[in-house]
């Protein structure tokens, strides 16, 4: 069964015959009768009755009526919301919950500007939680951390962060031109528990001999920002330029980094996916 017969089987029923219905289709009846005997014998029950000057439903006729008004409806339905997809795309992003939302929107308004009509849909989550989404297809991109294994056709370098300790501006650290491993023994520590390299931090501690007091993790970038500047804590986070009330310091021992990019699936050729791309290798990152 196909959506052509669905459509020949109502217009035969709305003009009362097979002449009638053939000339609002704009083809010949012999094809159309052609079209319904070969529905027929699919459904296995004849859905006319032949011979009269109109063509009459059978007791199958009847019943298939409402299937098919309801099939008909519901494609009309799909075709509709496609339409809106073609006039409006859609661009579904992911982005890493370690990245400034701040930034990010800045970023995603300029980008609307510039594609007004498109729907532009994130969620933020662990590279783990990316990867899978973008395999998955839930999302069409991810802005994630890259590594020296990316595959250059489905990835693109946006930028490099380095990894620094991040101080209250009154903080005693404020002022060094760097600080050691050591130095951060039983100092209060925001733990970022999403942090790329946070998974690493224990061993690189425990190799110093250091053991930071943690007073708080934070599962966003947000909040260990915030409770940096109150004094709460400090941390070792990305570089974001423009942050008042907070001192970056480098570790003597930790030359630490991550390069941020794009990554997409290989046969994710959409338009507006393109259009991104290209936006985003030209943008402007005043944050980092």
């Amino acid at each position: 069964m196909d959506i052509n017969q669905i459509r020949y089987f109502l217009a035969i029923v709305e003009t009362g015959g097979f002449t009638k219905a053939a000339d609002s289709l704009l083809i010949s009846q012999p094809s159309l009768s052609v079209s319904i005997r070969r529905l027929e014998r699919e459904l296995g029950v004849t859905l006319f009755e032949r011979g009269g000057r109109r063509a009459v439903l059978t007791p199958a006729g009847q019943f298939f009526l409402g299937t098919a008004r309801a099939i008909w409806d519901r494609y009309q339905f799909v075709l509709n919301g496609l339409r809106d997809f073609r006039s409006q795309p859609t661009l579904r992003l992911g982005i890493l919950r370690t990245f400034r939302i701040d930034d990010f929107s800045k970023m995603i308004i300029i980008f609307r500007e510039k594609c007004s009509n498109a729907v532009i849909e994130f969620r933020d989550g662990t590279v783990k939680d990316l990867h899978n989404w973008l395999e998955q297809g839930e999302v069409d991109l991810i802005v994630t951390e890259l590594t020296s294994l990316e595959d250059t056709e489905t990835s693109l370098a946006l930028f490099q962060q380095d990894y620094l300790l991040a101080v209250p501006q009154n903080h005693p650290f404020a002022h060094r031109d760097r600080v050691s491993l050591a130095e951060l023994d039983d100092q209060p520590f925001i733990g970022r528990n999403n942090c790329e390299i946070w998974g690493r931090a224990p061993q690189m501690f425990e190799a110093a001999g250091v053991e930071p007091r943690v007073v708080y993790l934070a599962d966003r970038e947000e909040w260990a920002i915030s409770m940096i500047k109150s004094g709460l804590g400090i941390t070792i986070m990305p570089v974001w330029q423009g942050l008042s009330d907070i001192v970056y310091v480098p570790i003597a021992e930790a030359d630490l980094s991550r390069t941020v990019g794009l990554k997409w699936r290989a046969q994710q050729n959409s338009d507006i996916v393109k259009l991104f791309r290209v936006f985003a290798a030209n943008y402007a990152w005043q944050g980092v």
